[in-house]
């Protein structure tokens, strides 16, 4: 890859079906309304039972089963909550099931909120696992300064490196285990990115990639494709130097 845009054309090609089962219309036109901003074709199936709430299907592209949920789960996007990564990482919550489903499938209308709640679920395994790199681009100085008291935690943890990016100058201090590529007038300023190498277990390595095609509105995907992710690993080491 040559650039931050390839990464998200690469995913844009791998197009999903999301199946509906449920008798309640409600619940299918909103699933569609949610997934119609997504590369995502939504069908509709009825399971005859009034009773039972219902649960959906994903499909990849060749039309092969991805895995099944219940609708309810999915409430943690519809509605995300957002929390620091280590209250995350302290909690019985468990949303892997939920962002295992829906990985590498594209989103083309995220909001700002949905996009720290889908950021944070990367920074808590990062936290969880305190060690590593930890790679975040945050578009302009400005979304990183309001973040700063969180990186700079995460940069304390264990052996964890955090590596940040943005489109902006930068001469400000940052604290100890925390160290800034600022590149004005380029790809920089256009992606929102957080990507976690793992810390030498490929289970453990996970990202978020997105553009920003109007102001607060994202298009892109995360990922726990180990491949994917050791690749936008090489791409930011190789392409921006890091002091």
């Amino acid at each position: 890859m040559s650039s931050l845009g390839e990464f998200v054309e690469a995913v844009e090609r791998r197009r999903k079906t999301l199946e509906v089962h449920t008798d309640d219309d409600a619940v299918s036109d909103a699933l569609r309304r949610q997934f119609e901003t997504r590369n995502v074709d939504v069908v509709h199936r009825s399971i005859g039972s009034l009773d039972d709430a219902g649960f959906v299907i994903v499909r990849d592209a060749d039309d092969e089963f991805r895995g099944a949920l219940g609708i309810d789960q999915f409430q943690a996007i519809l509605s995300p909550q957002v929390h620091p990564p280590w209250e995350l990482a302290e909690t019985d919550e468990d949303r892997s099931d939920l962002f295992d489903f829906l990985e590498n499938t594209l989103f083309t209308s995220y909001s700002r909120r949905q996009m720290l709640a889908t950021a944070r679920e990367i920074e808590e395994r990062a936290w969880r696992v305190g060690t590593g790199t930890l790679y975040s681009g945050f578009e302009r100085a400005t979304a990183f300064a309001v973040q700063a008291d969180v990186y700079d935690r995460l940069g304390s943890r264990g052996s964890l490196a955090v590596r940040i990016f943005f489109d902006d100058e930068w001469d400000a201090p940052v604290a100890d285990g925390v160290s800034v590529v600022s590149e004005p007038g380029g790809e920089l300023g256009e992606y929102w990115f957080v990507v976690f190498d793992g810390g030498g277990n490929e289970l453990e390595a996970c990202a978020l990639l997105a553009e920003e095609r109007q102001d607060g509105e994202f298009y892109g995907f995360w990922t726990y494709d180990q491949e994917l992710v050791g690749d936008l690993v090489s791409y930011l080491e190789r392409t921006y130097a890091v002091e």
